[in-house]
């Protein structure tokens, strides 16, 4: 009897092996954003005017996907730059090969100095057309998260796909994401990615939770638990894909 339920025990915690990894390989691969904090050295040039001379430059093969500059609205007060630059690329590869390819980068002609990038994956939560396309500046929010003892990152995706779905039930679309760290950035963090949501629809959402409403909609062990959201606006400067 002892061996059947050692045995039973053993098959019960293997199937629960592979079933937390086959939600995990659930996960799409998404992108690779660098990102890199700066601030603006020219007194005369606002955020408007540095996303203006940026999109004036000219862009070609060997550079990102896509280009946003970020400007922060509501963040914590040991945030002390001007504005934020991510650049999206496809992969990894992509990313060093295209830098190597492009050399010294444009930024130079741009009244603005920053901190080393660092790198992160981007796993979109949401389909990113059901957002809309981003055309002018738009309002985003970030937090950072940690998993719960019994999560990982397979579930607490899992339990987002849901929250967007009941969003979009709601009529509420809004791009998510979730980054993870990658490469660069302190060696030692409080966090284990950051959510991020995209979109005109941004403050919206935050109106909806201010007046009760919750996107999970089950007693179910949280994945996650996350912080106050800081608010940015958000301007593309290349969108080719």
């Amino acid at each position: 009897m002892k061996k059947i339920i050692l045995g039973f025990s053993f098959l019960t915690l293997s199937l629960g092996s592979l079933l937390t990894q086959a939600q995990d390989l659930q996960v799409p691969a998404g992108n690779v954003i660098r990102t890199a904090n700066c601030v603006i050295n020219d007194d005369r040039f606002s955020f408007n005017d540095v996303v203006e001379r940026a999109r004036a430059l000219e862009f070609g093969e060997n550079d990102p996907d896509s280009i946003f500059f970020r400007r922060p609205i509501y963040l914590s007060a040991d945030y002390n730059w001007d504005l934020q630059i991510a650049l999206y690329y496809p992969s990894y590869t992509e990313m060093v090969e295209r830098r190597v390819a492009a050399g010294n980068n444009a930024y130079g002609r741009l009244p603005i100095s920053c901190d080393a990038p660092r790198v992160m994956r981007s796993i979109p939560i949401n389909d990113p057309a059901a957002a809309g396309d981003i055309e002018n500046q738009t309002a985003m929010l970030t937090r950072f998260c940690s998993y719960t003892d019994s999560s990982s990152l397979g579930s607490a995706y899992s339990r987002f796909r849901t929250a967007a779905e009941n969003f979009s039930d709601a009529g509420n679309d809004v791009l998510m994401a979730i980054w993870l760290p990658g490469l660069g950035g302190p060696l030692e963090r409080n966090w284990d990615f950051v959510l991020s949501e995209v979109g005109p629809e941004v403050t919206e959402r935050l109106d909806m939770f201010a007046n009760g409403y919750r996107p999970f909609r089950n007693n179910a062990e949280p994945a996650f638990s996350c912080n106050r959201p800081s608010m940015w606006v958000t301007a593309p400067i290349l969108q080719t894909n």
